[in-house]
C-alpha cells in the first residue's frame, strides 16, 4: 500500500520541479557605449525585441542596463538610440540566473545627404 503512495509522491516533485525549471526567469546586465570616442550611453532604448511582454528599460548615466524577469528560454534583446544604428543582442541560453553582458558598442548611422532648402519671403510695402 505504502510504494503506490512513495510512487505518487516522487512523481509529484519531479513535475513540480520540471514546472519550476520552466518558469525561471533570469536577469541580464550590460553597459552601452559609443563606437568611436568609448563613453557610455545615456538614456538608450534597451528591450526585448518583440516586447511582447513589456520589459524594456534605458540605460543610466553611465551607459548601464539591467533587464529583470527574463524568460528563461533564449532571447533577442533590440537596443537603439537616436543616431545610432539599432543592435540586435542575442542571449542565448539563459543558463543562470543572472547574466553580465561585457560593453556593447553602437556605431552612428550613417549620415544621410540632406538636401538644404532655402525660401524667400516676399511683403509687399503699403503705398501711403
Amino acid at each position: 500500500m505504502k510504494a503506490p503512495l512513495i510512487l505518487f509522491n516522487l512523481l509529484m516533485i519531479s513535475s513540480l520541479i520540471a514546472t519550476a525549471g520552466k518558469a525561471q526567469t533570469s536577469n541580464v546586465y550590460g553597459k552601452v557605449m559609443d563606437n568611436q570616442t568609448h563613453k557610455p550611453l545615456y538614456g538608450v532604448n534597451v528591450c526585448l525585441e518583440e516586447n511582447q511582454l513589456g520589459i524594456g528599460t534605458i540605460t543610466n548615466e553611465n551607459g548601464e542596463f539591467r533587464l529583470w524577469n527574463l524568460p528563461g528560454d533564449s532571447i533577442n534583446v533590440i537596443i537603439r538610440c537616436d543616431g545610432y544604428q539599432p543592435y540586435l543582442l542575442k542571449i542565448t541560453p539563459l543558463l543562470s540566473a543572472s547574466q553580465e553582458v561585457k560593453e556593447i558598442y553602437l556605431k552612428t548611422e550613417k549620415s544621410k545627404e540632406r538636401k538644404q532648402t532655402s525660401f524667400l519671403f516676399l511683403t509687399k510695402k503699403d503705398d501711403k
